[in-house]
């Protein structure tokens, strides 16, 4: 057996998942005589069980691409048997694409599908079965011009018609998609075919693979996959006769096939893939309008696999049947109670920065104005040395110092280093060089990665973590200089930490590291030594805890959080609390800030909630203006780490003032797998009646910017 083969059949067995909500989790089969698969379907038969099916062969496309099925019997699947092929009269073989199984009330279970060598020259077949799947009648082919539904499953209406949710794509390049429905009152004899209505405004959206869902007084709406990287919707007032011009919707989609069904309870599930790149995470949905959805389950989440195409039923026990396609190599089943997938609004602190919101998405700052800023791009690939990141900014000496992470291609990659560049006047700087080059240690490359600047006593110190490939070993390290020219040997911290900032001062002079879920802090001036650990992790972690890019997610594993805090920053109000808001790195419901705080100086800190102030996955930067306002620098509304923003408070809790400090779009050149986001992972610095700001540009470039205070008055 190959090691393929055996990591599939030990995949087989059925997992009870974690996830809340999830009833059963397994694969479908555990060998079959085909290396590929695509494209399920799932279905209650009448008399009860289940039939799934999908299509399978060398790949997608080739010839020997048959329809298969399997039925759940006995407690357990039935090996796959092939149920359709694309042999034609004359001897030719085409593949066949895209089974749905749909079973009419009282009428004879129906299997579509598609023959053809590609999906623009492709042509409709249907099959029907009387005994639940087990044997199947004659194919025949579908009228011309009529697919039959084309990814997902048909509706019945209540005057018995079925109407199939389907669409169409073009031969030219780039290939134009419309979506389309196509209407039968007589199982498949006779059609009917419905477009929508075309775009009034704008280009036509190519969308294709709907989904029906029904809403009261006999609305319907149709929801499914997009080039346009968001769901695309059309709606219909009329049962489906009549439907609206495509509009997309607020869900993010990678052009990936999607599926959705209205549960008995008036509520609806999708199931899709709830990012703009990629087939992983697949996700659960819930809505109630069908225009506000909330992710609600996690089904599969590995980065650079493909989870997609899933197909979903509520049978009638009242349980949710969803299978996909399982990194092509098979068909995974999961059977979810919806009973427990509730939407529940926690109660949240007050801290709040006024965004304004659509459909749980933060859109816009409101009043936001657009002071002068000036920038100066700092760094620019020109050798392999691609990947900039994690930069931090100060002024000693009369100059500025900025450091960043600097790698050769990707983030958080070995042999990632540490450059510094230094600038007199803020406009021009020294060419970038190593503060710390890249170490080896035991014959493997180490990861630096840059984290900020303590200066007391005429000396400056610089900050950054030391890990292995594997996250291995964490340790904070610096060096320090007393003319910004000279810099020291190593020196070990002491501390398993790879900090998010550097040391910031509290009123009482503590000095406090905001890492990922562990914030420790010295009352050594010098912030060299007598480091105390202490954060958000438990107790029964703290004698093994490391704080590194990726420990918070066991913390939040060991608590039970559905979200992954980490890389925080901190602000002190005048009462003493220290507050530290928190990026949830979650990749569903990642919209708003969670914080936790302080009342005994750092030492120890409170259960973080989440709070009201918008964030859309990014990291961040608070302190205070010399007026005294607070101040929030980061990506709070919007997409793609723009626009970067800026955003006042008098009190700490309500930040309604807002600036967009760069908007402006960077090309990158060179590539990288890891790279993206306008204005990443901000650090600021007051100086000279400036507000100056350091972010990292497609985590390519470093850019450094300044707005004068006097620009930031409170009056508008």
């Amino acid at each position: 057996m190959t090691p393929a083969a055996l990591g599939a059949l030990l995949l087989t067995s059925v997992v009870v998942a974690v996830e809340p909500g999830i009833v059963r989790s397994e694969f479908i089969y555990e060998t079959a005589p085909f290396p590929s698969c695509h494209a399920t379907t799932i279905v209650e038969p009448q008399g009860g069980g289940r039939v799934a099916a999908w299509f399978g062969g060398t790949r997608e496309g080739n010839s020997d691409v048959g329809i298969w099925l399997s039925r759940y019997a006995g407690g357990k699947w039935t090996p796959p048997v092939e149920v359709a092929n694309g042999v034609q009269s004359d001897g030719t073989r085409h593949p066949c694409w895209n089974p749905v199984l749909f079973q009419p009330k009282e009428e004879s279970l129906l299997l579509f599908y598609k023959v053809g060598p590609s999906p623009s020259r492709w042509w409709g077949m249907l099959r029907t079965s009387n005994d639940g799947g087990k044997t199947w009648g004659d194919a025949r082919r579908l009228p011309d011009g009529i697919l039959g539904p084309i990814k997902n499953k048909p509706v019945q209406l209540s005057n018995g018609d079925i109407l199939c949710p389907t669409s169409t794509e073009t031969s030219e390049k780039p290939s134009k998609w419309r979506v389309h429905f196509e209407r039968t009152s007589d199982l498949g004899k006779t059609w009917t075919k419905i477009e929508p209505a075309a775009a009034t405004t704008g280009p036509e959206m190519n969308a294709i693979q709907p989904s029906i869902l029904f809403h009261p007084g006999g609305k319907l709406q149709a929801i499914g996959r997009s080039r346009d990287k968001r769901l695309f919707q059309t709606w219909s007032n009329d049962g489906g006769k009549t439907w609206s011009a495509l509009t997309p919707t607020d869900l993010p989609n990678p052009n990936s096939g999607t599926d959705a069904v209205t549960l008995r309870d008036g509520r609806h599930l999708l199931v899709y893939n709830p990012t703009e790149r990629g087939r992983s995470p697949l996700a659960v949905a819930i809505s109630r309008d069908g225009k506000s959805w909330r992710n609600v389950l996690v089904l599969e989440d590995e980065p650079k696999a493909e989870f997609s195409y899933p197909a979903c039923i509520q049978t009638s026990d009242g349980l949710v049947h969803i299978t996909y396609t399982w990194k092509r190599q098979t068909v995974k089943h999961v059977v979810v109670d919806p009973a427990k997938l509730v939407v529940t609004e926690s109660k949240r602190n007050p801290i709040i920065n006024c965004a304004e919101w659509k459909n749980d998405r933060p859109m816009s700052l409101p009043g936001a104005t657009r002071p002068k800023v000036e920038s100066v791009l700092i760094y620019q690939p020109t050798t392999e040395w691609t990947y900039s990141h994690h930069q931090s900014l100060t002024f000693f000496k009369g100059r500025f110092y900025a450091i960043w992470s600097n790698g050769r291609q990707d983030e958080d990659a070995p042999g990632q280093r540490v450059l510094m560049a230094s600038s007199a006047d803020f406009r021009n700087w020294t060419a970038p060089r190593p503060l710390v080059d890249s170490v080896t240690e035991k014959g493997v490359e180490r990861v630096l990665t840059a984290a900020g600047f303590h200066q007391h006593d005429g000396t400056l110190v610089a900050y950054f973590g030391n890990y292995g490939p594997n996250k291995e070993t964490t340790r904070l390290q610096a060096v320090t200089t007393t003319d910004g020219e000279h810099w020291s040997a190593v020196r070990e911290m002491g501390v398993p930490v790879n900090p998010n900032h550097g040391p910031q001062r509290t009123a009482s002079g503590r000095l406090i590291i905001a890492g990922n879920i562990s914030f420790p802090y010295t009352d050594d001036p010098t912030c060299l030594a007598g480091w105390k650990m202490t954060g958000i992790y438990p107790k029964d972690m703290a004698a093994t805890i490391k704080d590194d890019p990726s420990s918070f997610w066991e913390v939040a594993k060991h608590q039970g959080w559905q979200t992954g805090l980490c890389e925080g920053s901190f602000y002190q109000t005048d009462d003493s609390v220290l507050h530290m808001p928190l990026r949830n790195a979650a990749k569903l419901n990642a919209r708003r800030l969670w914080l936790t705080e302080s009342r005994d100086n750092g030492a120890t800190w409170s259960t973080p909630m989440e709070t009201d102030f918008s964030d859309t996955n990014a990291k961040f930067h608070f302190g205070r203006l010399p007026d005294g306002r607070f101040y929030y620098i980061g990506n709070p509304v919007g997409g793609g780490r723009t626009p970067l923003a800026l955003s006042l408070s008098r009190d700490g809790v309500r930040f309604n003032q807002h600036f967009i400090l760069g908007d402006m779009h960077y090309e990158r050149r060179k590539p990288g797998a890891a790279k993206g986001g306008e204005y990443g992972y901000p650090h600021s610095l007051i100086h000279a009646g400036h507000l100056c700001v350091i972010v990292s540009r497609q985590k390519e470039a470093v850019e450094v910017l300044r707005v004068a205070l006097s620009k930031l008055s409170e009056s508008r």
